[in-house]
């Protein structure tokens, strides 16, 4: 990272008085710091989000009054309209994923991610199927199998909206194994945790989302894993969950995290933003959280977040197309 002059003595009085960081920019919050999410209380996103607000708050980068500001509704639409009204407040940063890509591609929102500041990204996680332990899909095999002959007989939840990873989880599962799209079930919930209740209660067969979101549900016995949508399987306590390609479907589907900021930043201002995530990404706690939650670690800068999101814009599109997904 680059050197820059420290702040003058008393810029560093107020941003010490205020509770926040001595780091070496020209700019630090003085006020409480909002941090925005898409989804309802509950699941990884959720889980994202108050995490880097607890280690923003813990190393003392913004003030302890901050919070996060769960806003959910269309797939997120809602929070990045939010965002997007505070254009040039470095007050407020929004953990993203794919809708901020997605939801323009599927005509959601006319919002894009060209309209934010990028700031990092942070890690990736993979998708995880799952049922209910007493449901008559007993493994990956069956559910296959019950697919192959009555795809509209199981019904999937799929959180944040139609169209986000946990969905185009379920659209390339079924187009490997030779499915009729337009015949699956798919349910959006605001969140992992709405999903996984519903899972819970029988109302849905098939909950889709990350390890993280549903670990403490099969410990419980509650919930049974068929397979992960990763290139290999996962390790500890995932290393008995077959993946797809196992059971003979490249299915392969990961979930990345990451931070943005609303546009017209000053250089300062977004500086700081930049060191602030940095530096919690670099602290033991924050690389104890992944390991344990079967977070990969794919740590960007603000640049290279701008180039990813344009990579992802383009893949995106073409995946949209190519399964079927329409909004």
């Amino acid at each position: 990272m680059q050197i820059r002059r420290l702040v003058a003595p008393l810029g560093l009085a107020l941003a010490l008085a205020a509770g926040v960081p001595a780091l070496a920019q020209e700019w630090a919050p003085d006020q409480p710091v909002e941090v925005v999410v898409g989804v309802a209380p509950g699941g990884s996103m959720d889980f994202t989000a108050r995490l880097v607000h607890d280690l923003l708050v813990k190393e003392g980068l913004i003030p302890q009054a901050s919070i996060v500001n769960n806003k959910p509704g269309g797939g997120h639409a809602v929070a990045l309209a939010y965002t997007q009204q505070h254009t040039g407040s470095p007050y407020y940063i929004q953990i993203v994923n794919t809708p901020l890509i997605a939801n323009v591609i599927l005509g959601r929102s006319p919002i894009k991610y060209e309209d934010f500041t990028p700031i990092a990204t942070l890690f990736e996680e993979n998708m995880v199927f799952a049922v209910r332990a007493d449901s008559k899909i007993t493994d990956g095999a069956t559910l296959l199998n019950m697919l192959r002959e009555a795809p509209d007989s199981i019904s999937f939840s799929v959180s944040s909206g139609l169209g986000t990873v946990n969905h185009a989880s379920v659209m390339q599962l079924a187009q490997e194994a030779g499915v009729d799209l337009t015949k699956l079930k798919t349910v959006a919930f605001d969140s992992s945790a709405e999903g996984v209740t519903a899972t819970l209660g029988g109302h849905i067969d098939v909950v889709v989302t990350t390890a993280r979101s549903l670990l403490p549900f099969r410990e419980s016995g509650d919930l049974r894993f068929l397979a992960v949508a990763a290139a290999e399987r996962l390790p500890g306590a995932m290393a008995d969950v077959p993946t797809w390609r196992e059971l003979g479907v490249n299915a392969e589907v990961a979930a990345w995290r990451g931070v943005i900021a609303p546009a017209d930043l000053t250089p300062e201002q977004a500086a700081f933003w930049a060191e602030a995530i940095h530096k919690i990404t670099q602290s033991d706690e924050w690389k104890k959280v992944l390991a344990e939650e079967y977070m990969v670690d794919t740590y960007r800068d603000g640049a290279a977040t701008k180039a990813f999101f344009a990579e992802e814009s383009e893949a995106y599109a073409s995946m949209v197309k190519a399964l079927g997904i329409s909004h």
